[in-house]
């Protein structure tokens, strides 16, 4: 598997509309996306600095109480922070086979409809020195 660049970092948070409003007023971020994955039960917001190559993916639960939503049940048990670290590959699925075959343990085993449109695919974080490790295609 070849990565050509960290897409973004994953950060869980309370509240996605306070959170945005840190990012910008504080860092100087700009918000460029902001919707709501009813699918996956979350809202999710991305944000870039000045020169807009990587991102910070906001992700708050719709459901704050649903323990089957991952990222409702990190909240609960870690509380806010990071979450998980993408990166950006040409063809997800020949990474994932790639992977696989390298006895790397994989949470999807196919690709699955992400954010913005893009393709995504996690990584079991036991293969990955405990970091959750998300793979997008754009």
């Amino acid at each position: 598997m070849e990565t050509q660049d960290i897409d973004h970092v994953g950060v869980v948070v309370e509240n996605l509309e306070e959170a945005i409003k840190f990012y910008e007023e504080k860092l100087g971020m700009k918000c460029v996306y902001n919707d709501v994955l009813k699918d996956r039960g979350l809202k999710v917001a991305f944000l870039k600095g000045k020169e807009g190559e990587t991102a910070v993916e906001l992700l708050e639960p719709v459901d704050h109480n649903d323990m089957n939503n991952t990222v409702a049940k990190f909240l609960k048990n870690k509380g806010q922070g990071m979450h998980h670290l993408a990166v950006r590959v040409s063809d997800i699925s020949a990474s994932l086979k790639d992977l696989e075959g390298k006895g790397i343990s994989l949470i999807d085993k196919s690709p699955r409809p992400g954010a913005m449109g893009h393709t995504v695919a996690f990584v079991h974080p036991k293969s990955v020195m405990g970091l959750l490790l998300e793979l997008v295609q754009h």
